[in-house]
């Protein structure tokens, strides 16, 4: 039996075994909720909406002359079902109870989506954003949660962890249910430490409850190795942009030529004082250790490393790879004897080399590109690893028109997506081929730069295999898909119409063909135009 990570007693992790038995049942999870709530007020009502609904809950709590309401989709929390994630949590709810919630926070209600942690006798709540599943009613969606981060609210009270879509995740003491309640509406959004700007009635009773959270200066943000991953042109250098802070990050990018003395430091030849001398030049590793190590205040630096596959990341990080592992308060685990290093850092080339609780490190990788250089396990496991969701829907130019054509970005993306889905179910191929939200810019989109940036793709990369299960049989070649978006003035209505199959077109339109042979005849059609 695998072993995975459980948080215990003051914030430590322990590496034990997982006995399914010990997984908390629809009733256990009632009383997890029902006593910590009644350790706060009287005459608190937590009732179970129905045999149907039976992990969904609707809570009554009396306050003075008025009743507070919230309905809860609320479910034991167990470990990670993925073999290179040991260090996480998750629950796992059908879609059906997620949406009932989700339905009555459409109606106006207070509505939340919970996760009770219990080992032995500690117990925390999770909590993430209320999002409506478009997956079928039985179907499980799993929401996941970092083990460090259950560990850090055992002794912080509240704290959030940022997940790859851009949202917070939150994990808090049973204390802290009812403030989670009353700002569950804005906390998956904005850090906690804002809640002064939302007139919150509980800020004053949640700032002294919580005074030791925050750290010296003031910032309760814990130092992680974070890896971004998604499809190109998902968003995840924007999702980086949102967390740093420019005067204290740097950044680099992994290419094939990238090594250890770019990274981390090289000895080079100087003339110093009129006489050749041989010394170490750090590199943008040794750089930001040096100043997280001295900046008096502690604030946050982040190491932002663009592409990391792209590059030979083990070969690269080389001794440093041992710093990478945290304590739960983000500092290094382990240490390193480096000569250089030490002498830059500290002043003194025997002290030990430690990662401080100061410095974030930041890393993309395009799933794409998995095959350019491989992370191991071991590379991967001292990451977190947060997926950027393709929201095509979200982008800004989503609604914007492809010049020359009358379907959108947004529908072209998305249907492109989907039928990329199905090719490599089909030829074994990788969905990771899919188009980013952001994969075209809206200035982008216009009669000269489209086929070059986008279509030219799908025709090269994507679907170069087997280009007819995408594109109009007439195509012959890239030229040809350029020439006809080249054309000054041209006797079709829709130059995409001309270029794509036919029923794939008419996806983008949210259209269907009435039948077979409307399909046939428009067929036809093109190819006696042509």
């Amino acid at each position: 039996m695998a072993n995975y990570e459980f948080a215990v007693g003051k914030g430590n992790i322990i590496v034990a075994d997982y006995d399914r038995n010990m997984a908390l049942s629809a009733e256990q999870v009632k009383n997890e909720l029902k006593n910590a709530l009644s350790n706060l007020f009287d005459n608190v009502i937590v009732s179970s909406i129905s045999d149907e609904y039976k992990e969904n809950f609707k809570i009554c709590i009396p306050i003075e002359d008025r009743e507070f309401v919230t309905y809860a989709c609320i479910k034991g929390t167990t470990p990670g079902g993925r073999d290179n994630l040991m260090n996480e949590q998750r629950i796992q709810m059908k879609a059906k109870y997620i949406n009932y919630a989700y339905s009555k926070k459409l109606d106006g209600n207070n509505a939340v989506c919970l996760g009770v942690y219990k080992h032995d006798s500690e117990t925390i709540f999770c909590a993430w954003a209320l999002n409506k599943s478009t997956a079928a009613d039985e179907t499980p969606i799993s929401k996941q949660i970092k083990i460090h981060t259950i560990a850090r609210a055992l002794t912080e009270g509240f704290v959030q962890q940022m997940t790859g879509s851009g949202e917070y995740v939150c994990a808090f003491r049973p204390d802290f249910i009812y403030f989670y309640l009353k700002n569950c509406s804005w906390l998956h959004e904005d850090k906690f430490t804002n809640l002064n700007n939302y007139n919150s009635d509980d800020v004053e009773e949640f700032d002294s409850q919580n005074e030791d959270t925050q750290n010296d200066n003031g910032n309760s943000d814990i130092a992680a190795n974070i890896l971004f991953y998604g499809v190109p042109g998902a968003g995840k250098s924007y999702e980086i942009d949102k967390m740093i802070e420019d005067s204290r990050s740097e950044r680099v990018v992994f290419h094939p030529d990238y090594t250890y003395s770019d990274f981390v430091g090289q000895i080079l030849p100087r003339i110093i004082d009129d006489k050749l001398k041989y010394v170490f030049e750090p590199g943008p590793f040794t750089k930001m250790l040096k100043r997280a190590y001295e900046d008096p205040e502690k604030n946050m630096y982040y190491l932002v490393i663009e592409e990391i596959n792209r590059g030979n990341a083990p070969a690269i990080f080389g001794d440093i790879f041992q710093l990478l592992d945290r304590n739960p308060d983000g500092s290094g685990k382990y240490h390193i004897s480096n000569y250089d290093i030490a002498s830059v850092v500290y002043g003194d080339e025997n002290h030990e080399v430690r990662i401080p609780s100061n410095l974030t490190l930041l890393a993309t990788m395009n799933t794409s590109d998995q095959n350019v250089f491989t992370l191991d396990t071991a590379f991967q496991r001292r990451w977190e690893m947060h997926m950027i969701m393709n929201r095509v829907d979200k982008a800004i130019h989503a609604d914007n028109y492809i010049e020359g054509c009358n379907v959108t970005w947004g529908r072209f993306a998305e249907v492109t997506n989907e039928e990329l889905i199905k090719y490599g179910e089909e030829t074994g191929g990788s969905e990771d081929k899919r188009l980013g939200a952001y994969f075209a810019q809206s200035t982008e989109l216009s009669k000269d730069k489209f086929p070059e940036k986008v279509l030219k793709y799908l025709w090269d990369d994507a679907f170069r295999m087997d280009h007819y299960v995408y594109f109009n049989e007439n195509i012959s070649s890239l030229d040809n898909i350029i020439d006809i978006f080249n054309e000054s003035e041209s006797n079709k209505d829709d130059l995409l119409k001309r270029v794509l199959k036919y029923n794939i077109y008419l996806k983008m339109l949210n259209q269907t063909a009435e039948n077979d042979n409307e399909y046939a005849n428009s067929e036809q059609e093109e190819n006696e135009d042509e």
